[in-house]
Formats: structure tokens, C-alpha cells, sequence
């Protein structure tokens, strides 16, 4: 970058006048011209000084004039893609403030300024007019009055030095993109596939050895040959998680350089913590096989023993394979009563002649008439049962897999799993939808961020690209705000599952209408057993509340739910007033 000796967004400063260059003795005039630099010096090291956050708000117009009337150089910094689809920076050229705000008010919707502060001075300013790393950037250096030649010669040998030797080819460093304090906190990276021969697929790596191989892939690749793909999974120090592709090449060899260029943040390794001697005698001998678990997180302490899920719930897989082969050999029997019709009706219709008259008036026609209707009814009977058998079928191989039921002990589990699925799903749509909306990509780069980053088929990447027939590009408003409401009340199920999974069951018995019952749990249900048969006003009762009658249970049952839990409770009052 070249050394700018004329400052293009300000006035020169005043000089003074009738003095030689080596005279220490001045005129009044003299010196009412160095108290006037004097205030601007002071003014403007007060500016420098006043700031403390590493951001600027983008509609802070007064300190953005006063950063231009302060800055040392003010310089557009853009980038163009090349054949290559790569990503290429242009020479940078000198911005004169009148081209400032227009391209100012042209990109202020996407813009983030981001400011680099060194020992409490303002040093730099970045005008980003995108978050991606390949934005077009205004870039302001500042310096205190003094230092002016040294801090522009420091500022300049860091974007010329902004790449360290290693071998022959230059890699990119992360230092001089690195403008907050923000730590990127890494524990874990999978690599789901890469184009570098460096990198396995599918596997689990650290941070330390996906950057040693990053870089051999780096300097093997070069500047301006393309880059390699790879998509990887980090896992952060808090638990959270990120697909992501990093496109590997000497501008972007490591994630520290990818995170520094797009969040202008470092990076930092979240290693497994060491335990002394001393903490795994005490972890061993509280019940846990170590201090912390691989996760980080202490072991999940058991279950009191009586609650639902311990008593009731039972095997819930074992109830599902039941239940299927009950409506299996139901259908079978069905199949079969079918089968023995129709071969029924068959025989008897090859009793009569094909084509044969009803012989009206003959001594015949009655019985001819009454075998007619044996064959119908045979034939009838074997629809009905074919009828029935499908319906058994149907209904057997939908066993289990109508959700998630709340009668399992593993329901909350799965649940939480959905919730997962879904949450990233909300996420993957509006990170969609903000790509799509971007002016700084082409649809070919959309397409392939869709596809590559997001897992989306081209086909449906391209159909989002063009709209539906409302011509709404990306995924429409409602799809993210059913997928929402989804998310809120598959929550709310899981804190009403928590609550009846962890409370105890529920067991009453007594004596109405000199009828003793008693009240119980088991395999999911809720069942009321009588010695006898209750009064019809009883058994009217149990239905109007959802229980029906097993003779394979031998009892009045109905599914464990929550709203199963508050009726019962109505029921057994009355019950006890009977």
C-alpha cells in the first residue's frame, strides 16, 4: 500500500508564516497560529482516546464526520471473483469524503463498522458492507498528532505483513483481522468431508491438528489456484454447534484466520480438563466413574424410585410388539374367513351353467333363485372380511408410529431430540433466507452454500431462489413462524411429560353399590378393576371419561396422560360418594 503524503479527506493544516524552518522565534501571528494547531491536536488525541467499545454504531453520523476529519487515510478496499471462483482482493484506492457517503448510504443496510483499539487509542476503522469475509471495506487509520509518519508506516506494514513465510508460499495471519477482544471458544471439530488429501473424512479431530493439516493443504494449493472444500462440524465451549464450510487456500488456511476475517474474533482451544489424584478418589467414592464426564458436564444423578417411569410405564416396546401381534393374527383370521368365502361362492357358482336362464314358472326357479343368493351373500361376506383384514393390517403397521407417545419412558428423550431437529431447522431457514436476500453473491454461489453448507437438493435450492407463485424468495414467513409455534408447544409437551413422568402413580381402592374396585398403573394405563359388574350409571360414567373395557386386561383402562391423571381424580370422588 502506498504511503499517502497528501491528506485527500481534509483541509492542510494552517502553517506558519514569516518563520524559518530552524527559528525557534515566532511573530504573534506565529504563534496565534500554533495555539490554534495546538486545540486541534488536543481535540482530535481526545477523539482517539474516547473510545472503549471494539464496535460503532452505523447510524452514529457525528463521530463517523469526526473520524473522517481525523482520519490519517481513507481507503476503499474491494474484492472480485474470477474464473477460479475464487475470491481475489483489488489494489486499494484512496476514498475522497463525498464518495464516502454515497457509498455510506448505498451499503448502510448490511454495514458494521468494526474499531481497532490499541493501548486506549484509536488506531483503525473498518466500514464492512457485508458479515461475510469476502466484503468490500472502507478501511481509516488514525494516529496521535507526533506520530503520524511512524503509526501510518505501522499500519501499513500490517496489511502489507499481513501474511507470515512458512515454506514458499505466504499464509494469511489472523492478527491484523482481529479487531475485539472475542474469544471463538473451539471443543471439538468433525470433518464430514474435505477435497484435501490432508483431511479424513468422517472423523473427529483437535483444533491444533486440523490447523497443522489446513496449512500443509494451504501451501500446497497457493494463492489464486482455487481452494479445497471441507465441511466440518465445531462443537463451542458452550455446548452449541455449527456446520460450517471452510475453503481452504493461503488467503484462508486455518480457523483462526477464517474467524478473525468473518467475526474478527480469535480462537481458543476448549481442551479436557486435568483432575488430580485426589478429585478422582472423591468423584469415585460420591458414585461417578470421574470428576466430569467426557461433555463436561456431571453425571446425571438417578431416579427416585417411586415415580411413573420407574413403576408404571413399563416396557413400552414390548407393549408396541404385542399390540402389533394381536392385530396381525387378527388380520390373518380375517384374511382367512375372506379367502374361505370367495372359494365358497366359487364352488357354488360352477354348479350352474355358465349362462343359464332363470326358468320362470319351472319347478327349478326357486331353488335356482335361493343358490343365486347363497353365492351373493358368500361373496358379500368375503368383501367384508377382505374389508376388515386390510384395516387390521393397516392398522398394525401403524402401531408405534403415530409420535410420540406419552406413555413411554423414553418420550421426553425423543421429544428433546425433535426439539433439536426443529430449533435447527429454524436456524438453517433464516441462515437461508439472509444468503438469499444477499446482494453480494451471485445465484451460483447461493446455490452452492445451499447445497454444500445446508444439505439442500439443487432442485429446491433453485426453487427458492426463484419464488413461489406469491413470488416470496427463500422460505416464506409462515413456514418459519408454523416451524416456531411447533417449537413452542412441542416445550410445552416436554415440561407436562417431566411433571407426570416424575410424579408418583396414582392407586386408590374402596367399595360403591356393595361393589368393591381398586384403582391402579400399569404398562402405561390407568385401570379400574370391579369384583362385579358395576351399575350402568358406573360404566356410563367411565366412558363419558375415556376409559373403555379390555378383556385382555380384565379391566376398565385408558392411556396415561395428563388429562387422564385429572379425571380419574373425578372419578374416584365419586366413587367414594356413591
Amino acid at each position: 500500500m502506498a504511503q499517502q503524503t497528501h491528506n485527500p479527506t481534509r483541509s492542510n493544516d494552517p502553517q506558519a508564516t514569516s518563520v524559518s524552518p530552524l527559528a525557534h522565534e515566532s511573530s504573534p501571528k506565529n504563534d496565534s497560529s500554533l495555539d490554534v494547531m495546538s486545540n486541534t491536536s488536543s481535540k482530535k488525541d481526545t477523539f482517539l482516546r474516547s473510545f472503549t467499545s471494539q464496535k460503532l454504531r452505523k447510524n452514529a453520523k457525528k463521530k463517523i464526520e469526526q473520524l473522517l476529519a481525523f482520519a490519517d487515510t481513507v481507503i476503499l478496499k474491494t474484492q472480485s471473483m474470477g474464473m477460479d471462483d475464487c475470491h481475489y482482493h483489488n489494489e486499494p484506492v484512496a476514498m475522497e469524503i463525498t464518495d464516502f457517503w454515497a457509498w455510506y448510504e448505498r451499503e448502510y443496510r448490511d454495514m458494521v463498522i468494526y474499531l481497532t483499539i490499541k493501548d486506549g487509542v484509536l488506531t483503525g476503522a473498518k466500514f464492512c458492507d457485508c458479515i461475510y469475509h469476502f466484503s468490500n471495506d472502507v478501511v481509516m487509520t488514525f494516529s496521535l498528532d507526533g506520530e503520524t509518519s511512524v503509526q501510518v508506516e505501522t499500519m501499513q506494514s500490517e496489511e502489507e505483513d499481513a501474511v507470515v513465510e512458512l515454506g514458499v508460499v505466504k499464509l494469511a495471519d489472523p492478527e491484523p483481522f482481529i479487531i475485539t477482544h472475542k474469544k471463538v471458544v473451539i471443543q471439538s471439530i468433525y470433518v464430514h468431508w474435505s477435497e484435501s488429501n490432508f483431511l479424513k473424512d468422517d472423523c473427529d479431530i483437535t483444533l491444533d491438528e486440523y490447523e497443522r493439516r489446513s496449512k500443509m493443504e494451504a501451501r500446497d494449493i497457493g494463492r489464486g489456484n482455487g481452494y479445497a472444500k471441507t465441511k466440518i462440524s465445531i462443537t463451542y465451549g458452550n455446548g452449541e454447534s455449527e456446520t460450517l464450510r471452510h475453503d481452504i487456500n493461503a488467503d484462508c488456511p486455518t480457523l483462526a484466520v477464517y474467524y478473525a476475517m468473518s467475526e474478527g474474533a480469535g480462537v481458543e482451544y476448549l481442551g479436557k480438563p486435568l483432575c488430580t489424584f485426589e478429585q478422582v478418589k472423591e468423584a469415585l467414592a460420591e458414585g461417578y466413574i470421574s470428576p466430569l464426564n467426557h461433555d463436561r458436564k456431571a453425571p446425571t444423578p438417578p431416579e427416585p424410585e417411586n415415580t411413573r417411569k420407574a413403576v408404571s410405564l413399563g416396557d413400552y416396546a414390548a407393549r408396541v410388539d404385542a399390540k402389533k401381534d394381536r392385530l396381525v393374527t387378527r388380520a390373518e383370521k380375517a384374511q382367512a374367513i375372506s379367502n374361505e368365502r370367495f372359494q365358497s361362492a366359487h364352488e357354488m357358482g360352477r354348479v350352474i351353467p355358465f349362462g343359464q336362464p332363470i326358468l320362470i314358472g319351472h319347478h327349478s326357479e326357486g331353488k335356482h333363485r335361493r343358490h343365486i343368493a347363497a353365492i351373493d351373500n358368500h361373496m358379500d361376506k368375503s368383501v367384508e372380511a377382505q374389508k376388515k383384514a386390510d384395516y387390521l393390517e393397516a392398522k398394525a403397521e401403524s402401531v408405534g408410529r403415530a409420535g410420540i407417545a406419552s406413555d413411554d419412558p423414553e418420550a421426553i428423550q425423543k421429544l428433546k431430540e425433535k426439539l433439536a431437529n426443529l430449533e435447527r431447522s429454524q436456524e438453517m431457514m433464516k441462515a437461508i433466507n439472509k444468503v438469499i436476500r444477499s446482494k453480494h453473491m451471485t445465484e451460483k454461489d447461493k446455490i452452492e452454500y445451499m447445497t454444500q453448507s445446508q444439505n439442500i437438493k439443487e432442485k429446491k435450492a433453485k426453487e427458492l431462489l426463484e419464488g413461489d407463485f406469491c413470488g416470496r424468495v427463500g422460505f416464506p414467513a409462515y413456514a418459519l413462524q408454523n416451524n416456531n409455534a411447533t417449537i413452542r408447544t412441542t416445550k410445552e409437551r416436554i415440561e407436562e411429560l417431566e411433571k407426570l413422568h416424575s410424579s408418583a402413580p396414582l392407586e386408590s381402592s374402596g367399595e360403591m353399590e356393595g361393589v368393591k374396585w381398586s384403582l391402579f398403573e400399569e404398562d402405561g394405563r390407568i385401570k379400574f378393576v370391579f369384583e362385579s359388574i358395576p351399575s350402568e350409571v358406573v360404566r356410563q360414567h367411565l366412558k363419558d371419561n375415556g376409559f373403555r373395557w379390555s378383556r385382555y386386561a380384565g379391566a376398565w383402562v385408558r392411556k396415561l396422560t395428563g388429562n387422564a391423571v385429572y379425571v380419574t381424580g373425578v372419578i374416584v370422588d365419586k366413587l367414594n360418594k356413591m
